[in-house]
This record gives structure tokens, C-alpha cells and sequence, in this order.
């Protein structure tokens, strides 16, 4: 058991870093763009945008705010595709590329089950998923406490109610200082955004194993999951921008997978995040906390289990 943990750790471990650098990287330098517009500023952008509030998956009340900003980080294109990257990578060599490279066979010569073949990679991959949904955090921590915003405080004035005009009291120039990051976001109000990624890549893991469990050909293995992830992708888009398409909404992993939307049912409405259901509508059921992580680790569990009946019950091809 441990000589077969250590053979799939060192196969896996160049793609591990490689994926651990990157996210470190991005996150890190993501985070600390968000130094560049102070919070008004930025309220003036997200005010240019705001006929396309419907594409957000929070408020924009909520992305005006620093832990709105932060949260979006978790729900940006390139960490999700790395988590991808690695998920697909380590699931499609599970039983698809050994067979592809003729390497199972020699493996399986040994007195070694196909279980424990398989289960021990489900670990190994199901480790790593972990350690880097960690290391987004940690990068996200490591920002917030290493970089300070800039604050513009206006002079003080009077409004009138009733009208968009205010009489100022003062006829100072605004302020600007400089304040920690930190004093604005509170680094813990993230978790829901790390297990929710963790949850997402469990879920991409498990498809790309149960379709490498019945493959012999991993670059087949691969090609099909990258399809199955751009199609998802797709029918979220679609539902998002036409109403009469946002029943499919109901049927993409995209849904659950909502960190930013997550993050703001944790810190504005904590009493809801533990319910299955935010709310269930006509066409289109809104899952809160516990019924996100479950819908994709529930999923994602059920495919591993397939995967590993299908393995240990199928007759392996002859290496080509």
C-alpha cells in the first residue's frame, strides 16, 4: 500500500506544482489588483456595467464592497481552470493512461487489487484538490495581510432630501489615505469559496475517472471531459443571458458552483447558509450552502463508486 501511494505521488507530483505555483501566483496578484481603484472609483466602473447585473452571481451592492471584490477572485476563469487542469489530468490517468502507456498490466502483475489501484489514486487526487483549494486561501490571506487600499474621504456635506444635491460644508480638497487590506476584509468570511472549489474539482474528478474507467485511450478521456466542461459552461452562459433559458441552469455543475454567491449568503444571511434551498422557483431552484457542497461531493462520490465497478469488473484490453 504505501510503495503504490508512493509511485502515484511521484507521478503526480510535477503537475502538482506546477498547478500549486500558479494558483499561489494568480491569486496573490489578483487579490492585490484590487489595490488599483479605491472604492469609489471602482463603484463608478460597476455603475458603467450595470445592464449586465444579470451575469453577476451577486448584487453589484456586493462587489462595490472589498469582500465582494475578494470573493470574485474564487469564481475567475484561471483558477477555476487550473483546479480543472489538474482534476481531469489525474482522473483520466487513472485507469485510461496506464492502459494507453501498457503500464497497468505490469502493475496488476504484482500481488495489488484493481481496488486499491483505483482507490489509492481517488486519495492521491482527492489530496491534491484539497491542497490547492488550501493554497488559493492561503494566497488570498498572504494579499490581504501584505498589501493596503487607498481611501478617498470627501469633505463633508449636507444633503437634501428628496434630490440627488448635496451643499457642501466644506470647501477642502478630498482626503486620501492609505489603509491594511486587512482592516476591510475579514479573511475567514472565505471558507465557503475554498470548500466549494475543493467540492467542484471532487466533482470534475470524479467524471473524468468514471469515463477513464470505461476508456482505454486517455487523450479519448481528456477530449471528452474538456467537451463536458465547455458544454456546461455554455448552458450557464445561455441561461444567464436568456430568461426562456434558465431552466438549464438546473442541469450544469456551474450552479453549485458559486463561491462568490456562497460568500455572500455566509456574511449577509448566515441563518440560511446551512438550508439545501436559498429559494426554489417556477423554472429555476437557487441551492444555499449545504445544498451546493452536497449536489457536488454527492456526485462526485456516486461517479467514483461507478468508476470503480466498471474497473474492477471489465476485461482489459491487450496493450497496443
Amino acid at each position: 500500500m504505501i510503495h503504490l501511494v508512493r509511485h502515484y505521488l511521484l507521478k503526480s507530483r510535477l503537475l502538482c506544482v506546477a498547478c500549486s505555483l500558479a494558483i499561489l501566483f494568480f491569486v496573490y496578484m489578483r487579490i492585490w489588483a484590487i489595490t488599483f481603484f479605491d472604492a469609489e472609483r471602482f463603484k463608478q466602473v460597476i455603475e458603467f456595467f450595470k445592464d449586465f447585473e444579470k451575469f453577476s452571481a451577486v448584487p453589484f451592492a456586493q462587489l462595490m464592497t472589498y469582500t465582494g471584490r475578494v470573493a470574485q477572485a474564487f469564481n475567475e476563469p484561471v483558477l477555476i481552470t487550473i483546479i480543472i487542469i489538474w482534476a481531469i489530468s489525474r482522473g483520466s490517468d487513472c485507469v485510461a493512461g496506464q492502459l494507453n502507456r501498457g503500464t497497468l498490466e505490469m502493475l496488476l502483475g504484482n500481488p495489488i487489487s484493481r481496488r486499491r489501484v483505483y482507490w489509492v489514486q481517488v486519495l492521491i487526487t482527492t489530496t491534491g484538490t484539497c491542497l490547492l483549494a488550501s493554497l488559493a486561501w492561503t494566497a488570498m490571506a498572504l494579499s490581504v495581510y501584505s498589501n493596503t487600499v487607498t481611501e478617498t474621504i470627501e469633505p463633508p456635506a449636507l444633503e437634501i432630501p428628496g434630490t440627488p444635491f448635496s451643499i457642501p460644508l466644506s470647501f477642502a480638497e478630498p482626503e486620501t489615505i492609505e489603509k491594511p487590506m486587512s482592516e476591510f476584509v475579514d479573511i475567514h468570511q472565505f471558507w465557503p469559496a475554498i470548500t466549494i472549489l475543493f467540492a467542484m474539482g471532487f466533482f470534475v474528478t470524479g467524471f473524468a475517472m468514471i469515463i477513464s474507467s470505461f476508456d482505454r485511450y486517455r487523450w479519448r478521456t481528456v477530449g471528452i471531459c474538456i467537451a463536458f466542461v465547455v458544454i456546461q459552461q455554455m448552458m450557464r452562459i445561455l441561461a444567464m443571458a436568456k430568461p426562456e433559458y434558465n431552466f438549464l441552469l438546473n442541469y450544469t455543475f456551474f450552479n453549485p458552483f458559486d463561491p462568490e454567491g456562497l460568500v455572500h449568503i455566509y456574511v449577509n444571511q448566515p441563518e440560511l447558509y446551512w438550508d439545501f434551498w436559498l429559494y426554489r422557483g417556477d423554472e429555476i431552484h437557487r441551492l444555499s450552502g449545504s445544498g451546493c457542497h452536497l449536489i457536488l461531493m454527492g456526485l462526485g462520490l456516486l461517479m467514483y463508486i461507478i468508476g470503480d465497478q466498471v474497473f474492477t469488473r471489465r476485461d482489459l484490453p491487450a496493450p497496443v
